[in-house]
């Protein structure tokens, strides 16, 4: 790099920082020779860091949002790439730039650290075991077709999008550590699940299927909170589905959109969410899913028995401190005038109740 001109302010600046330094006792006094030296190096390391930027900017595509690959680049289908700081991507089958990038977007927003991707395979049968997959790594399956994968390694998360007539199988050695699964725009797939899994979710998809090998696979069985035993606490959400047929164990739940629209018109094919569930009565059910005052997604059903055992609650309370509670307002029946008939009686009641003192007044 060339050399570079110190200015009278860069060199007058300098010199008053190293004076205010030596009146502190932080730095020793420098010599006009040292002041220019070390103004020039500093000088130096700017432009530096600025020619970086610049260059850096000329790989960044707006649109896409993603640095292009730099000429002479590896970037061959089945390399192991860079997507971000915290995210590698491995695949195997054919995937191309802009599927990558996508791809590295949902896995990111996952706070995933790295990416295993199986995509545009067509007739495949895979074991993935520990040498593919790890608790670090989040499994994608993208547009394939007429494949079998069995996983019997650990791994962060499942990912399944634009698949048609596949079987993915979790074998009982095999752990998804955030235990969630997300299924989109897939056909005929179905999910053989031999350990535990509390979140399914799966949205636009037709034929397919989920079974669960034991209800102590669907979430945790045995959950205690607050003193009381929760059991069966995992969930299945899913929205405008066709023909998605729910099992675990033995019980049986069909989920169809069309079934659902019959029953209530307001429901939308893209945002309404359903969700599968067991109710306190230990039976699996479809309920709409409904958002309360504070955002927080729930069921009707979920929502009443919420505060059903409020009131309940608080009733108790209430009557352990001797305090009488007033009745809601919706619970309060509308206030009716006295009927001209209801009058004539407390008319004869006051009527029969003065005689009676006159009688009792007169005998004493």
């Amino acid at each position: 790099m060339a050399s570079l001109t110190v200015s009278a302010a860069e060199k007058k600046r300098f010199e008053l920082q190293q004076r205010l330094k030596e009146k502190q006792g932080t730095n020793p006094a420098l010599s006009t020779e040292e002041i220019t030296a070390l103004t020039t190096e500093r000088l130096e390391q700017l432009k530096t860091e600025e020619q970086r930027i610049k260059e850096k900017d000329k790989t960044w595509d707006p649109k896409a949002k993603v640095f292009k690959a730099a000429v002479g680049d590896d970037t061959t289908n089945n390399a192991p790439i860079k997507v971000c700081k915290t995210v590698n991507m491995e695949t195997e089958g054919s995937l191309n730039p802009a599927e990558k990038a996508k791809l590295a977007a949902m896995v990111g927003n996952a706070h995933a650290q790295s990416m295993k991707a199986y995509s545009n395979q067509e007739g495949v049968t895979a074991t993935i075991t520990d040498a593919e997959s790890n608790a670090q790594t989040t499994l994608v399956f993208s547009s394939c077709c007429d494949c079998k994968y069995v996983l019997e390694a650990y791994t962060a998360k499942i990912f399944i999008q634009n698949c048609e007539n596949i079987e993915i199988t979790l074998a009982p050695s095999s752990k998804v550590l955030t235990e969630t699964v997300e299924v989109h725009r897939c056909i005929s797939t179905n999910l053989s699940i031999n350990s535990r899994i509390g979140t399914l979710q799966i949205d636009q998809s037709s034929d397919c299927s989920a079974t669960f090998d034991s209800v102590e696979n669907f979430g945790n069985p045995s959950m205690i909170r607050k003193g009381r035993e929760f059991g069966k606490d995992g969930r299945i959400v899913w929205a405008g589905c066709e023909n998605l047929n729910i099992t675990i164990g033995k019980d049986k739940v069909l989920c169809d959109f069309e079934t659902e629209r019959k029953a209530d018109l307001t429901v939308n094919e893209e945002r309404t969410q359903f969700k599968v569930s067991y109710d306190s009565l230990n039976v699996l059910r479809s309920e709409k899913v409904v958002r309360l005052r504070n955002g927080f997604p729930s069921t009707k059903r979920e929502d009443d028995e919420h505060e059903r055992r409020e009131e309940a609650a608080l009733q108790g309370l209430a009557e352990r401190m001797g305090v009488t509670l007033n009745r809601k307002e919706d619970k309060i029946g509308k206030k009716c005038k006295p009927t001209n008939l209801a009058r004539a009686g407390v008319a004869r009641s006051s009527r029969n109740a003065a005689m009676r003192a006159e009688i009792k007044e007169a005998s004493s």
